[in-house]
């Protein structure tokens, strides 16, 4: 895959002569459909994975709060805006029919959501929405609810043997996962809602919490007998089995002692290297929730995300950095998931949850300067696929090393390397500029020769030419510097 530009020149060029910001549009990879997809299975027991999943970026929606209008047809402007970002992922909140937060059951749909009560229309519609996405080059990922219905679901009425009782926590019906007519009739509706729409996965809430691996798993089997190649995420860090791609909550748990990670700042407080070399805050549920002691079996699949921000984060909360943005999900190796309007500082009502947010996009010139920003790291990540979206086996085998600077005290910096090229990425968490000498780690990196060029990739400028043992800049306050290192042209 090669789809590396000249990074920055002629957006900065129209940025600056025209006015307009940068679009990263040009740079998603292509939508293919399914006879054009390869699994990639490199390990045994791992997940076969469809090789799209190597370039995802993912931004969660809810259509009622990010739509012009409420319903799908009014989301062409989160489409549009997506595309601009850099996403080629969108995974939206329960879209199944509810008359508050909760849902009837995964075989409805929300007329509020479609426009319309006609019931074969409103599939035509959330068809035709997918579509649109897949024309942007966007793969659209549906919420589906495990842990039952809504307490006023007509599903309880009709068929209560499916249900072990109330779950007050949900204010619902729990299933009773035992019946086998459940569990059939539920993998066959995760069939048909893949293959009527034409979406490209699920989320999978609560999972496998509640509905463990069974259903997904038959569900699986089902749609790759349709020639469909697609990706199920489990939103609790689960055993994959063969069954989930990656999990939602890769960091979901911090030990036990102080609760879940909303919204994700691991990095900014524990070693980055280290937690991705060893693994110890990754692994199952059961292993994130053992009061702090070290995870002997963690990170050893192939594919995890960065959770920077979802629908269940609390309110308010102080917006993301530079730093926590870039350098925690944009160029680790990981695959960043974050909540619609982190990436422009959607401004927060300082009440309740994420999802009922009001998508403010007549705010979003207000924090354009960060949104460039934003868009500028992910522009360079797209632009250098060869080296961020390699995947080995094994996230311990991740190619990321440290990079010594002269300010030990900061945060870890690190290079992601690879043929012979490295982007470093050095951070600085300081509210103030800062100047760094930074050392390149050749051998680490296994960059070879001597004429090598160092690039400052946020700014389109050379820095170093030969082989130079470090380099001297100054980095905004609570910002990443991002560094190319690597042969000269």
């Amino acid at each position: 895959m090669t789809r590396t530009i000249s990074i920055f020149s002629a957006a900065v060029l129209s940025l600056s002569l025209f006015g307009t910001g940068i679009d990263n549009a040009p740079l998603l990879p292509k939508w293919v459909g399914d006879s054009e997809v390869k699994l990639e299975r490199l390990s045994q027991d791992a997940t076969a994975s469809p090789d799209w999943v190597k370039s995802l970026i993912i931004v969660e929606a809810n259509v009622a709060t990010a739509s012009t209008d409420g319903t799908l047809a009014g989301m062409s402007r989160v489409l549009d805006h997506l595309a601009e970002t850099g996403v080629n992922g969108l995974w939206l909140t329960p879209v199944n029919e509810r008359p508050h937060y909760g849902n009837f059951g995964i075989h409805t749909l929300n007329s509020a959501l479609t426009g319309t009560g006609d019931i074969p229309e409103q599939w035509r519609r959330v068809r035709a929405f997918v579509e649109e996405a897949h024309r942007r080059n966007i793969r659209v990922f549906f919420d589906v609810v495990s842990w039952g219905v809504t307490k006023d679901a007509p599903l309880y009425r009709e068929k209560p043997e499916w249900f072990k009782g109330p779950l007050p926590v949900y204010n619902g019906w729990e299933w009773n996962w035992k019946n086998p007519e459940l569990r059939e009739w539920f993998a066959s509706r995760l069939v048909e809602f893949l293959l009527v729409t034409g979406a490209d996965g699920f989320r999978c809430d609560s999972s496998p919490g509640y509905a463990g691996y069974g259903p997904f798993r038959e569900a699986r089997k089902r749609l790759l007998d349709f020639g469909r190649k697609v990706i199920f995420l489990s939103e609790h860090p689960s055993e994959r089995r063969g069954v989930f791609d990656f999990d939602q909550l890769s960091f979901m748990y911090d030990g036990g002692n102080t609760g879940t990670r909303f919204p994700c700042r691991i990095f900014m407080q524990e070693n980055i290297i280290g937690l991705l070399k060893s693994g110890r805050r990754l692994g199952n549920v059961d292993s994130q929730f053992n009061g702090g002691k070290v995870n002997l079996d963690g990170g050893r699949e192939r594919f995890y995300s960065f959770p920077l921000s979802n629908h269940d984060n609390r309110q308010p909360q102080p917006p993301f950095s530079a730093v926590e943005f870039g350098y925690q999900a944009l160029f680790s190796p990981l695959i960043p998931i974050w909540y619609l309007g982190a990436e422009w500082r959607n401004p927060v009502d300082g009440k309740g949850w994420s999802w009922d947010l009001p998508v403010r996009w007549d705010l979003l010139d207000n924090e354009q300067e960060f949104f460039e920003l934003v868009k500028r790291m992910i522009r360079i990540r797209r632009s250098y696929p060869e080296i961020f979206e390699y995947f080995p086996a094994s996230l311990r085998d991740a190619n990321i090393c440290k990079v010594e600077t002269d300010r030990p005290g900061e945060l870890q910096a690190y290079a992601r390397y690879r043929n012979g090229k490295a982007i470093l990425i050095v951070p600085n968490n300081q509210k103030e500029p800062a100047a760094f000498r930074i050392s390149i780690p050749y051998r680490e990196a296994r960059i070879a020769g001597d004429g090598i060029a160092v690039t400052d990739l946020l700014n389109d400028r050379r820095l170093a030419s030969g082989r130079p043992d470090s380099f001297s800049v100054e980095i905004p306050a609570e910002t990443p510097g991002v560094y190319l290192i690597a042969p000269e042209r």
